[in-house]
């Protein structure tokens, strides 16, 4: 039976039923995107398991079998790394880190950084070096996943600011990337969410700056993204 608002509204009822047919088909979207690509990224490590474990029976070989160990070895990290990457993105606070919170050198963490995501030649770093008091893993991807993103979609030079605010420190890292529009800014931080720019410019599973907020936010910080002159800037607040 209609209420009295939509039999007084014209076409009420209809409008929520649009209303209700539009959330679900988001819903939808949303469960196809998660299903598509989680499958495709723990179908990798799974079958390079499965292909190694059974070459490893199927040889005599010592030499290949310590070469098989190592790969399955190495394949099982990434895909467990792949599964937290996936549970923190998702607020699941069992995949967190439970090391204790220490001081920890900001300039250093951020060069450790650079070089694990393959940035040429040194990087740009401007202002003190401040500590933060953080979980040492956390920091670590944190600074990884947004440094890698400005590499990815930037199309030029990545520039980091270090400074103090009043509850703690600031990092601002910045590329010259102009390509993503205000909707993607808006969406960025979306579990595997990834917009036209991104999967037009580099390969990706939309988890990097999800699971850099979750760990921010877990250490009393926080991320998120704003534009500048000319480019895109991650801004990091953490404690001190």
């Amino acid at each position: 039976m209609a209420t009295q608002g939509e039999r007084d509204t014209p076409g009420g009822g209809a409008d929520r039923a649009a209303d209700v047919e539009r959330a679900l088909a988001d819903v939808d979207a949303v469960r196809r995107r998660v299903v598509n690509v989680v499958g495709h990224a723990l179908r990798t490590p799974t079958t390079t398991i499965a292909g190694m474990a059974a070459a490893l029976q199927a040889t005599d070989d010592e030499t290949t079998r310590v070469e098989l160990i190592r790969g399955i070895a190495r394949n099982a990290a990434r895909l467990e790394e792949l599964l937290d990457e996936l549970l923190i993105a998702s607020g699941v606070n069992t995949a967190l880190p439970v090391v204790d919170e220490s001081r920890v050198p900001l300039r250093a963490a951020i060069e450790r950084a650079w070089e694990s995501v393959g940035g040429r030649g040194p990087l740009d770093i401007d202002g003190p070096d401040v500590d933060a008091v953080v979980r040492p893993p956390a920091l670590a991807k944190i600074l990884t996943a947004l440094l890698d993103n400005a590499l990815k979609y930037g199309h030029g030079r990545v520039g980091v600011k270090l400074g103090t605010i009043p509850s703690g420190i600031r990092i601002e890292i910045e590329s010259t990337d102009d390509g993503p529009t205000d909707e993607e800014l808006t969406h960025a931080f979306e579990l595997l969410y990834r917009g036209e720019h991104a999967v037009m410019t580099a390969p990706g599973l939309g988890l990097g700056l999800a699971v850099a907020r979750e760990l921010a936010r877990f250490d009393g910080g926080d991320v998120r993204l704003e534009r500048s002159n000319g480019g895109i800037v991650a801004v990091v607040d953490l404690p001190a």
